[in-house]
């Protein structure tokens, strides 16, 4: 009858190299389990989501964000640090307000006002928007206009 044997250590300390089927790897400073898949690959066990405690604040260069690829094979979770992932999304770096660029690869702006928090875009069937041909601008169409009454 085949065993299982397990092994415990730092992270750092993992092994590389002639892993056997059935071991596992338990880490002490990171407590995650890793099983190897053959004899030079192993592959780490991602805690439930449910157990992992809350992040106070978030260092974009540092920290990191777990991402499923979809179009990959094998092991689809890889990781993006935060920076890296609003910068795939346009919004600058340093921005913690709500950005967005109305083309792709175009400057972003602010959704609403000027921080956030100064008003909001709104729009009905009286409004609309287009984009050049060349992405040089959007153009705010507006149907009806209605000041109220005093």
């Amino acid at each position: 009858m085949a065993s299982i044997q397990h092994k415990r250590g730092l992270k750092a300390n993992l092994p590389t190299t002639a892993l056997l089927a059935g071991e596992i790897y338990l880490t002490t400073d990171r407590q995650t389990a890793h099983f190897p898949t053959g004899a030079t690959t192993m592959v780490g066990v991602v805690p439930a989501i449910d157990d992992l405690g809350v992040l106070a604040a978030v260092d974009g260069a540092a920290d990191l964000l777990i991402m499923h690829d979809a179009s990959a094979t094998g092991v689809k979770e890889k990781k993006i640090t935060f920076n890296d992932f609003k910068t795939a999304l346009n919004i600058p770096a340093g921005s913690s307000d709500e950005k967005v660029a109305v083309v792709s690869g175009g400057t972003a702006g602010y959704i609403w006002g000027t921080t956030g928090t100064d008003g909001v875009l709104r729009m009905n069937t009286s409004l609309s928007w287009t984009k050049d041909a060349g992405n040089g601008f959007v153009t705010l169409a507006v149907g009806a206009v209605d000041c109220g009454t005093f």
